[in-house]
């Protein structure tokens, strides 16, 4: 039987995807027939957030070339063939190129462009049918009973594609909206919606909820419509324009932090199993087969750790992680500890003298290098966890990890400083509650902040969420006839003790409890998927013909998920799965005709 794929998506994820089915090209050319690929912008095989659709030049990446996953060409030996007046679109000179520089997120769409170009062409010209469905969004998709196709995907043309396996590659979702009548944005994307038009300026404060790398692509764009940065020897000058008085941003941070600033690293590409084998993980689980948080610190990561921050001259760490009562909790807290200042914007230009120290020197930070390896390997193991351990991990750990490990790039930590100069950035910490993002009568958004010192009410006429996106739930999955026809659901933990369990959530009410017969479990985020990417249905069984390799959709197995390297290994795990269901399926069929 031939084997038809439709593939919803076309971004990195997918371009992943294909280059694992290129790779393995004389295994499926005489078995896979077609690949629908649907892309819902007008041009595929960029992303979201590297399409000219959403984002603008002087939004910048946060990866080197040296961190992007092996494709046809590295992004340095691309650059490198492009003729000057591609450069001089880009910005970029000849003298720039280097694999640990970092470009505009414009330079890695079209970068990844033509890796997608290549690989669809491997696939094309081994008798492969490449169908390319752009403007198209994908509405629904049902499951069917037929002997060639097991589902039926529905587009927004009402026109209906079958196909025998179906791939969710789709990368970011954003599905809260904006209100045009407060000044309330959901998301900063695309870009162009929270800009000024040509000749008008907003000479008022702007409140950013969040102080991500995506809160600072706002900063960037909004600052450079009110003013102009000038370099004068190391330094970045803020000039604001004629007229622009009162125009402020201001960011919101629970913890009152910046993000942690670019580093050198020794090994630039995460490894799955660096610091430990498969085997020897899954030894670690205990009698009820469970894998916990304080068992892996104490095994897996102190060691590693305690060399890392030996090398970095932290002696003070070293001592404090051979203290068996010092826990991965413990951790967090004294590691935050260090990045948390009265100034934030003081302890980013502290940091900046000693991360630019680090990449001009090629001296590494060992211990980010190490706890992020060690993460990456817990992701793809996270189903292990008990219900106490997953509400760890999200609660406390991602926020930690997301800070350290999603890092600035220092010409980017430059342009914050000087706006902070000229009183053009402010950060405010505590926990925002928005109270009005759904009204038809206020002209402002309205907030409440929390911190310590009570809660005050802030108004403001432009309020942008950058504070990522929201999971996904059952209610809100785009593809409703795999809910009802019961070929999803979503992820339960178990719960060890209640008893113990309330005792870690205090006063939380964020988590969703529900009790099974004698038993409690924990609602997680998102969908439940298998080891390999396919989604799990109501009965517990993964459909070999249904992957789901959305972050957004599996956050809450696969928490930390985030970034091109966990991208490219999801989509290297689910299509060597594919790869070998589909030959281990021929075999078996060879064997029944030959019998």
């Amino acid at each position: 039987m031939k084997i038809s794929i439709g593939i919803v998506g076309s971004g990195p994820t997918a371009i992943f995807f294909l280059k694992k089915l290129a790779s393995r090209i004389t295994e499926i050319s005489g078995i896979i027939d077609s690949i629908t690929i649907f892309e819902k912008d007008g041009i595929a095989g960029i992303g979201m957030p590297y399409s000219e659709k959403y984002t603008e030049l002087c939004n910048m990446s946060n990866i080197a070339s040296e961190e992007i996953p092996q494709l046809h060409q590295s992004l340095v030996d691309w650059l490198e063939e492009q003729s000057d007046i591609v450069l001089k679109k880009f910005n970029i000179t000849r003298s720039d190129i280097s694999k640990t520089k970092i470009f505009s997120r414009l330079v890695l769409g079209s970068y990844f462009k033509t890796q997608y170009e290549y690989y669809k062409n491997i696939l094309s010209d081994s008798n492969i049918q490449l169908k390319e469905n752009c403007n198209t969004e994908v509405i629904d998709i049902l499951p069917i009973t037929s002997e060639e196709y097991n589902y039926k995907i529905v587009t927004n043309h009402n026109k209906s594609i079958f196909c025998s396996t179906v791939v969710l590659a789709s990368g970011h979702e954003w599905i809260n909206h904006d209100n045009l009548k407060t000044g309330y944005f959901a998301s900063p994307w695309p870009i162009y919606k929270i800009l000024p038009p040509e000749n008008e300026i907003y000479n008022y404060t702007i409140g950013i909820l969040g102080a991500s790398l995506s809160a600072f692509d706002v900063v960037s764009s909004l600052s450079r419509r009110h003013g102009v940065f000038i370099k004068k020897d190391s330094e970045t000058i803020y000039k604001p324009n004629k007229g622009t008085e009162k125009f402020k941003i201001v960011l919101h941070d629970l913890n009152g932090w910046l993000p942690n600033l670019q580093y050198e690293q020794k090994e630039p590409m995460r490894e799955l199993y660096r610091h430990i084998s498969k085997k020897e993980l899954l030894q670690l689980r205990d009698e009820n087969g469970f894998l916990r948080l304080h068992t892996y610190f104490e095994s897996v990561c102190k060691p590693v750790l305690k060399k890392a921050f030996y090398k970095d001259d932290m002696p003070e760490i070293v001592e404090a992680l051979n203290k068996t009562e010092f826990g991965i909790i413990a951790f967090v807290n004294k590691m935050s500890d260090l990045h948390a200042y009265d100034n934030p914007f003081e302890g980013m230009k502290k940091e900046f003298v000693e991360a630019q120290k680090s990449v001009k020197n090629n001296t590494p930070i060992y211990w980010k290098e190490v706890i992020d390896d060690l993460m990456f390997t817990l992701n793809f193991h996270a189903e292990l966890f008990p219900a106490e351990d997953h509400y760890i991990f999200h609660s406390v750990l991602m926020p930690f990890l997301l800070n350290v490990i999603a890092a600035l790039p220092l010409e980017s930590s430059k342009i914050m400083l000087a706006l902070h100069k000229q009183g053009k950035l402010e950060l405010l910490k505590g926990s925002v509650e928005i109270l009005n993002s759904t009204s038809e009568k206020d002209d402002f958004t309205v907030i409440n902040v929390e911190d310590e010192t009570g809660v005050k009410k802030l108004k403001y006429k432009k309020f942008i969420a950058c504070s990522g996106q929201k999971s996904t739930t059952l209610e809100n999955f785009p593809f409703q006839s795999l809910v009802s026809s019961g070929m999803v659901r979503e992820p339960l933990s178990k719960v060890i003790s209640i008893k113990n369990f309330h005792k870690i959530l205090e006063d939380s009410n964020v988590v969703d409890l529900i009790k099974n017969e004698k038993e409690w479990y924990m609602k997680l985020k998102g969908l439940e998927i298998d080891s390999d990417f396919k989604l799990v249905d109501i009965y517990g069984n993964s459909d070999s013909n249904l992957y789901n390799l959305s972050f957004t959709h599996t956050l809450g197995v696969r928490p930390y998920s985030y970034g091109l390297q966990a991208c490219e290994l999801t989509s290297r795990i689910a299509a060597e799965d594919f790869i070998y269901s589909l030959t281990r399926s021929l075999t078996t069929h060879k064997n029944a005709l030959e019998f």
